[in-house]
């Protein structure tokens, strides 16, 4: 069994090796190797001390990352590696991490501390240690935990959302005696921050296996959606298959917190960015509205939330109404004619400004905004031409000046 390593990372594995050190790549890009999959990020485990792995690699630039943990990122031909020591875990007082840690020469006891058996994997290119039946459960598509799943939850409640989560991206299902255990210790994520969470949901939705993760275990993921809990389960199977027709986590989320009371404090709480709690808020409170399939309409729809959001309202309407699907066919047809001739539907696309209104004489303050109303409206519903000289000659013949 072969893993094709960078060159940078079997150059940190070489220079362990021959100051007399165990090394060997761990975790996640075992997995995702194992799985014909690139992996992101190359982790290395070893027997050498963080002072050992300072001074193994003097030659270059290293980073005491999390040095208390036992962690050192070395930096080789600008890819920073993260090196950290065979460790034996404390206790966990905070459901979070380990209060204090215990340097081991021995790989199995790091192993043992690991959250699942297909993260519990070591490689180098002398062998691979598997303890735990990783390779097993990767042919199997299962998510188990390393030992005794209760005690793996207690210590870091946020391995219960991962769980999840890899179930959902890796379409892997989860073996019985961990599901039983995310149920029972579900309420673990309560002391988990919110930004962790964010994080691991985010994976979890976008993931292909979400449909089936969110449905099964909804009354986990309601812990920190509590939302959810008021749809029934007929409700949240139309909105989860709903949800597989969009592809962006926006639309996703959109579709997912529709109808739930204050959906952008849902997100607030979760710590999200404000590009997408906006966008989020935007669209759940316009699913309901009606667009119609004339320019009129559409125009006013552009300038009300703008073409991206727009598009995207368009395709939320898709996947939840199939039956409005001619109308929302012609009127993505018109706002894109609308679009691409450069017609007026906004302010920023109207043929004068403020500036120009001035000019003629139209008072400074409240009257420029009423007056660009009134002209944009006009040039929508067609009644004026968006050319400079017609909509002055207007303002003019109206007695604005």
């Amino acid at each position: 069994m072969n893993i094709n390593i960078p060159k940078e990372v079997k150059t940190a594995l070489n220079i362990l090796h021959n100051n007399n050190f165990e090394a060997y790549i761990v975790g996640g890009c075992v997995r995702d190797s194992l799985m014909g999959k690139a992996p992101t990020d190359w982790d290395i485990t070893t027997s050498a001390k963080p002072d050992e792995i300072i001074k193994c690699f003097s030659e270059y630039r290293t980073i005491e990352t999390g040095i208390k943990h036992g962690t050192v990122t070395v930096v080789i031909s600008k890819m920073p590696i993260e090196i950290t020591t065979y460790r034996v875990d404390g206790k966990y007082s905070d459901n979070r991490r380990p209060d204090e840690v215990f340097f081991t020469r021995d790989i199995s006891f790091d192993l043992k501390r690991r959250d699942f058996t297909i993260n519990a994997l070591a490689y180098n290119e002398r062998e691979i240690i598997d303890l735990f039946g990783g390779i097993e459960d990767i042919k199997n598509k299962i998510i188990k935990c390393v030992g005794d799943p209760s005690e793996r939850f207690n210590e870091d409640g946020l391995r219960i959302l991962r769980a999840l989560r890899f179930a959902s991206v890796l379409e892997f299902s989860i073996e019985k005696n961990t599901a039983r255990s995310i149920f029972e210790n579900k309420n673990l994520l309560q002391n988990i921050s919110r930004e962790r969470i964010n994080i691991e949901l985010n994976k979890l939705i976008m993931g292909n296996n979400f449909y089936e993760i969110m449905y099964s275990y909804r009354d986990v993921v309601v812990v920190f959606l509590p939302g959810i809990e008021v749809f029934s389960k007929e409700e949240l199977v139309y909105r989860l298959n709903s949800m597989k027709i969009l592809n962006t986590l926006a639309l996703r989320l959109a579709i997912l917190l529709h109808g739930i009371e204050f959906p952008e404090k849902v997100l607030m709480d979760l710590k999200y960015d404000n590009k997408t709690i906006k966008t989020v808020k935007l669209l759940t409170e316009n699913i309901d509205e009606k667009i119609y399939p004339d320019s009129i309409n559409i125009k006013r729809w552009l300038n009300k939330i703008g073409p991206t959001n727009l598009k995207m309202l368009i395709n939320i309407k898709r996947a939840l109404f199939k039956e409005e699907k001619e109308d929302l066919l012609q009127i993505e047809t018109i706002m894109n004619g609308i679009i691409e001739s450069n017609q007026c539907y906004s302010l920023k696309t109207l043929a004068v400004n403020g500036k120009d209104l001035i000019e003629a004489g139209v008072p400074k303050g409240k009257k420029i905004g009423i007056v660009l109303e009134d002209l944009l409206n006009k040039v929508i519903e067609g009644k004026l031409e968006n050319n400079k000289e017609s909509l002055m000659n207007y303002v003019c013949s109206n007695g604005n000046s």
